[in-house]
């Protein structure tokens, strides 16, 4: 799936599949997962039944709802609390070591170290936009782009 969300594109074929998440229980049954984009955000992709969260009105029909599937941009806290329900209920599908990866603390022995790096100032503002949406330091998400790769 691929939609627009306030100028910014997800899409789930581009983006990096971290975990997955299913509730499974009739027509509330749903499948969420969570993605990370390219550029560092976590969106969550859900589909479900008409009693689902994920469920969308049948127009024309007031009160009536079908299946849906729709997307939701989270930031990098959002993220991590939906990861750690994901982690809880089914480890297999939403691993300790990708959590480990995203969201992991930094171990007493690792030291953090002051570096400079020279960027353009439209990619600073972005960098700075993209920690404001995030809720999370521009440091963080540095860190995050070069770990992932």
């Amino acid at each position: 799936m691929k939609k627009r969300i306030d100028t910014q594109m997800y899409d789930t074929k581009t983006a990096k599949k971290l975990a997955e998440y299913r509730h499974n229980y009739d027509d509330a049954a749903y499948t969420e997962i969570l993605y990370k984009k390219r550029t560092g955000e976590y969106f969550l992709y859900g589909e479900g039944g008409p009693a689902s969260p994920w469920t969308q009105p049948i127009e024309g029909n007031a009160g009536a709802y079908s299946s849906g599937e729709d997307i939701k941009p989270l930031t990098y806290k959002q993220a991590q609390k939906w990861f750690e329900k994901a982690n809880n209920d089914d480890d297999s599908l939403a691993p300790d070591k990708v959590y480990n990866r995203e969201f992991g603390k930094a171990q007493k022995d690792e030291v953090k170290e002051a570096t400079s790096i020279n960027l353009s100032r439209t990619a600073k503002r972005k960098l700075e936009q993209m920690a404001l949406k995030q809720g999370t330091s521009q440091s963080k998400i540095v860190e995050n782009l070069i770990l992932s790769e």
